[in-house]
């Protein structure tokens, strides 16, 4: 039984809507807003006070926009991928509001705190995993892993046990004082 808001969905699909406009629109805000705050291409004064360029931020945002559409592949790895990177911001949420129902009357804040850095590690390779996924190139590479344990996983272990092992050493050294 089709409905009139299952008929609209079904109207904007077949316009394109999920396809470009909102594929363009989401590129389009995410390098603008990179460009204007990290000011890459300058700064006009207006009186006292520094702007971005915003023409110049608008301009190259349009251009990178067109180019993903362009890139079919890229497209539907988006239109794969954000639906479950939104997946796991929900379950984030849901994590934080669970632990922030044992806070009482505290504020729930993860600043000063490893969960932060924990959390944050763990959402960074799900949303790698979702996007290797989405590409195609997830099973891949865990069926070559999967295939050569001795001669690709434990030397890969071996190196990241490492470099983890030097990254907590130099980064745990005495604390500097300040003047």
């Amino acid at each position: 039984m089709a409905t009139v808001l299952g008929n609209a969905i079904d109207f904007m699909q077949d316009f394109g809507f999920f396809d470009v406009i909102l594929p363009f629109l989401l590129v389009f805000t995410i390098v603008f807003g990179i460009l204007e705050k990290t000011r890459v291409f300058g700064e006009e004064k207006i009186g006292d006070k520094s702007y971005p360029k915003k023409n110049l931020n608008s301009m190259v945002a349009f251009v990178i926009a067109f180019f993903v559409l362009a890139a079919k592949e890229v497209v539907t790895s988006l239109q794969l991928s954000l639906p479950y990177v939104a997946l796991v911001l929900v379950v984030l949420l849901s994590f934080m509001m669970l632990a922030g129902s044992f806070m009482g009357d505290k504020t729930f804040s993860f600043e000063n705190s490893k969960w932060a850095i924990f959390l944050t590690l763990i959402s960074f390779i799900a949303v790698l995993l979702i996007f290797l996924n989405s590409f195609g190139w997830f099973h891949p590479i865990v069926a070559f892993f999967g295939a050569n344990p001795s001669t690709v996983l434990i030397p890969t272990l071996l190196v990241g046990a490492l470099v983890g092992t030097i990254i907590y050493v130099v980064g745990s050294g005495p604390a500097k004082e300040s003047k």
